[in-house]
């Protein structure tokens, strides 16, 4: 994957994603934080682990058998929660290469080349291959895309049904959490920070035939999804 072909929000990541995982998952990685990253795990807490496990307990029910891609894999923490939790197979795709050679190098150490893959994409680029799949998760992923790239994400996709992080407009009523987060982005120099609502989000993926789109919640985090209903 040549520069000319990773978008501006890829290039961040790329540089970035290892010093944010470090910050956000500060209880299990070997990786080293930036000061600002170690900085905002004081504000932020235990809060992706929270998450994580929220959205875990969501999609249980749902597991048995399929078939995930997992989008922002970074070093694949995730992608072997969803392994563990019952699905067959999981791919996992980042932006950065750095997070997926640590990806392929845990998938190996465990034993789980035949269940777990791991590849570089940048997923906002339109017509890039991704693998057919029962399910598509992504934590921490969207609130990155603007319309294009949400509309170019979601055109990607090979699957009939996702489960995907969603911190919508209302973030922006939460004190201080969203004014330090804005301070974060400007001395990062974070390309954007798009939060939608519900309708918005249903607007851009329903031309790409995906619908009856809901939101879930759990333990304070919220989610968008197509899957089942209970």
């Amino acid at each position: 994957m040549s520069s000319k072909q990773i978008s501006k929000s890829g290039e961040y990541w790329q540089e970035h994603l290892l010093s944010w995982e470090a910050s956000a998952y500060y209880k299990d990685t070997l990786h080293k934080a930036n000061f600002w990253d170690r900085l905002s795990t004081v504000f932020r807490g235990d809060a992706m682990y929270v998450r994580m496990n929220a959205a875990l307990e969501l999609l249980k029910p749902h597991l048995s058998g399929k078939t995930v891609l997992d989008v922002g894999c970074a070093s694949g923490r995730f992608a072997f929660q969803l392994l563990h939790a019952g699905a067959s197979k999981v791919y996992g795709v980042d932006i950065s290469p750095q997070a997926v050679q640590i990806a392929q190098e845990h998938r190996v150490r465990a034993g789980l080349t035949e269940r777990l893959e791991f590849s570089v994409a940048d997923i906002v680029h339109p017509d890039t291959p991704l693998p057919e799949s029962d399910l598509v998760t992504a934590l921490g992923v969207i609130e990155y895309f603007d319309a294009r790239a949400m509309s170019a994400f979601l055109g990607n996709l090979q699957t009939e049904y996702f489960f995907l992080d969603f911190p919508d407009t209302a973030r922006r009523k939460q004190f201080p959490t969203w004014q330090l987060r804005q301070v974060y982005i400007r001395v990062h120099k974070l390309p954007g920070v798009y939060l939608y609502r519900p309708d918005e989000f249903v607007a851009l993926a329903e031309p790409f035939g995906f619908k009856n789109i809901w939101v879930a919640q759990r333990d304070g985090f919220y989610y968008i999804t197509n899957l089942p209903t209970a």
